[in-house]
């Protein structure tokens, strides 16, 4: 998900640019990427590109600041063209509040960075009502900056990943929370553009989390991004051994235990991106045509 500011000069541009090779949507932002005092302006300049572009991006979300924008958006923007609205500082108060006056024939995406997603009760409120209204929302996202902010006003800093931060347990945290109705968590953004060392630590402990995907708030951070979910040789040849309909409940791969009972899940995702990424299964070719037909049986 590419984060860009509403008030960019050559938004036209980026969103008429079809060139990128890396799948991703796009979130336009009208909230803390703008001025409060922009925000009219570049809400309206936004309508204007939406209804001008011939072609824009295909998974294409906006980002209102509060319930006034996000009724101007409904009422002046061409919803044909929107994928969804992104929520942020989401509460339970503000997601049925949103759900509601959406009419429920939209996409919301909320962002856990409100005081809730600090707070244990909190958390499993907010997958509650994120859990109640599955029909509208198909997955989260976690804001760490402003989580950061609200523990005594931190900033990440530099050569950490966020999980070498005070929000590290948060995010953990809601993890489980979220865990339990099954919701996929989208990873924080990566403040520090030029430091692609710790994006590339940062991305290995996103992807061992299990969380689906990560914002980005640079084009140049969207390559590295979608090729750290990209599933090697090795993943594809033990998803696939997992999920053989004649394979053994344990066994052994490389050195590391297979269970399948325990690693199906895991397989079944590796199988996914496989997929997304196109990837030929080659060598395994016969061991997965046999696993994708007992998987539409």
């Amino acid at each position: 998900m590419l984060y860009v500011p509403a008030t960019r000069p050559d938004l036209e541009d980026i969103l008429g640019d079809s060139s990128r090779s890396c799948p991703h949507c796009v979130t336009v932002c009208l909230e803390d990427a703008v001025a409060p005092f922009d925000r009219v302006k570049a809400a309206e300049s936004l309508a204007a590109i939406l209804e001008k572009l011939p072609v824009v991006p295909s998974s294409f979300f906006v980002r209102p600041a509060d319930d006034d924008m996000l009724n101007r958006v409904l009422d002046t923007f061409p919803l044909h063209r929107i994928s969804g609205i992104v929520l942020p500082k989401a509460t339970v108060e503000r997601v049925n509040r949103w759900v509601e006056l959406t009419n429920g024939f939209i996409r919301i995406v909320p962002i856990l960075e409100s005081r809730e997603a600090l707070d244990p009760a909190g958390r499993i409120d907010l997958s509650s009502v994120c859990n109640a209204h599955r029909t509208v929302i198909d997955f989260v996202r976690i804001g760490a900056n402003d989580l950061l902010r609200l523990l005594g006003g931190l900033r990440r800093p530099k050569g950490r990943t966020i999980y070498e931060t005070a929000v590290g347990g948060v995010i953990d945290s809601l993890l489980e929370a979220f865990s339990l109705i099954d919701l996929p968590l989208c990873a924080p953004v990566f403040d520090h553009i030029s430091d692609e060392a710790t994006l590339a630590r940062e991305l290995e402990e996103d992807v061992n989390r299990g969380l689906f995907s990560k914002t980005a708030i640079h084009p140049s951070q969207l390559a590295p991004i979608w090729n750290s979910y990209r599933p090697s040789r090795t993943e594809i040849h033990d998803a696939l051994r997992i999920l053989h309909p004649d394979s053994p409940a344990v066994m052994s791969s490389n050195g590391s235990m297979l269970e399948k009972a325990c690693h199906s899940t895991w397989a079944k995702r590796i199988l996914l991106l496989a997929e997304l990424h196109r990837i030929p299964f080659d060598g395994d070719s016969k061991l997965a045509e046999i696993v994708f037909q007992e998987s539409e049986t």
